[in-house]
């Protein structure tokens, strides 16, 4: 039996739904799987076969893990090179960066922000803009956020929010702060969706769904990315070299959208049209070819225009809406895979397992048994 210490200082939701992850990988795998609290000090010396963390600055664990850099250590995040060999785990943030931006861009000619504090996701929301010829702009988060009362920082939010032109689309670096920005714009008299829509990281139900207006977020599978870590550990364990460069777990490619962004703003009128109409019948045997013809325009012409204006050919777009339907039936119903095959719009379980294995490195069954509590 292995005997596996996760330690993880900050003990954040998103936290919990890794540890889904590495408790389903534990189960079958015959681990032990040993427990920190922030109640107690790390141990001087801990005996046992590999360490999962989430890499922080903190002085306690850099001592924990320089002490330990004889056994395997896996981290759920990046970070500059440390003085003892470790492996990394984590979501594709650019990636996540890019998928925000792709959906913003298909809500036609809105403003378009970002919040928080993750510059990777940050910086590559903004390049895919730019590469469309969209500017961004940052919302400032406040100073010692932490150390201050929520009414003072909703203050300082909401006179920044008040400033922005409207309507404006905001990507924020998590559900935590797109919460945060919700709870300020509505408290600021602002509409969301209409004036300001919000789009949040990780999609963690509880967050998501707490306000009387649900908060659409893109699924960077926390739970998986837990799973991926703990299997990694478990190769390094057996004897297996690092890695040399971390381990990226891909986002959903399409948000899991509710409330909170669902508006089409007024665009290019023949794109928004496109839009609507692979939205509304993705999950029907429709072709590039039906899309332009119900839009009055030909394949390429439609091909070329889409590409212009919102970054994204009409086929990579229907791929994507029919992704994130199949997900969202994986998720939330007992369907055979056969059966959310078709309803999603993919011709048979056969090319659903093939995209799956393409964009999300994963199956439809692995990521329904991911995806549930």
């Amino acid at each position: 039996m292995k005997n596996v210490l996760p330690v993880f200082e900050l003990y954040m939701s998103a936290m919990y739904q890794l540890l889904r992850g590495v408790a389903d990988y534990s189960s079958k795998h015959d681990w032990h799987l040993g427990i920190t609290s922030t109640r107690f000090k790390l141990p001087r010396r801990w005996p046992g076969d590999g360490i999962l963390t989430h890499l922080t600055p903190s002085t306690q664990l850099m001592k924990f893990l320089h002490a330990h850099a004889d056994i395997p250590i896996v981290s759920f995040n990046q970070a500059e090179q440390m003085n003892f060999p470790f492996a990394v785990v984590c979501a594709d943030s650019e990636e996540i960066g890019r998928v925000a931006a792709r959906y913003f861009l298909t809500l036609g000619d809105v403003h378009c922000c970002y919040y928080g504090g993750h510059p990777v996701r940050q910086a590559a929301f903004a390049d895919e803009m730019a590469r469309n010829n969209r500017q961004t702009r940052a919302i400032v988060t406040p100073r010692n956020i932490l150390n201050q009362p929520w009414d003072k920082i909703s203050h300082k939010l909401g006179a920044q929010l008040k400033k922005l032109p409207l309507p404006c689309a905001v990507f924020c670096t998590n559900d935590t702060s797109a919460l945060e920005l919700l709870e300020t714009a509505l408290a600021a008299g602002l509409r969301v969706p209409e004036d300001i829509a919000i789009l949040g990281v990780d999609n963690e139900t509880l967050i998501c769904n707490s306000s009387s207006v649900p908060i659409s977020s893109i699924d960077s599978r926390l739970r998986e990315i837990g799973y991926e870590g703990a299997a990694l550990l478990d190769r390094l364990m057996a004897g297996e070299p690092f890695p040399s460069a971390p381990v990226l777990v891909p986002p959903v490619p399409v948000p899991v959208i509710r409330k909170s962004t669902d508006i089409l703003a007024a665009g290019n009128p023949v794109v928004t049209k496109a839009v609507e109409f692979i939205r509304k019948n993705h999950t029907s045997s429709i072709s590039v070819s039906d899309i332009a013809m119900n839009v009055c325009i030909s394949d390429s012409g439609l091909r070329k225009l889409m590409n212009r204006k919102i970054g994204t050919s009409p086929r990579q777009l229907l791929q994507d809406t029919r992704i994130a339907t199949a997900c969202k039936l994986l998720r939330e119903t007992d369907f055979k895979i056969e059966s959310i095959a078709v309803q999603a719009g993919f011709s048979d379980a056969h090319r659903l397992h093939e995209v799956f294995r393409l964009v999300l490195k994963t199956t439809p069954l692995r990521f329904r048994l991911e995806s549930r509590n």
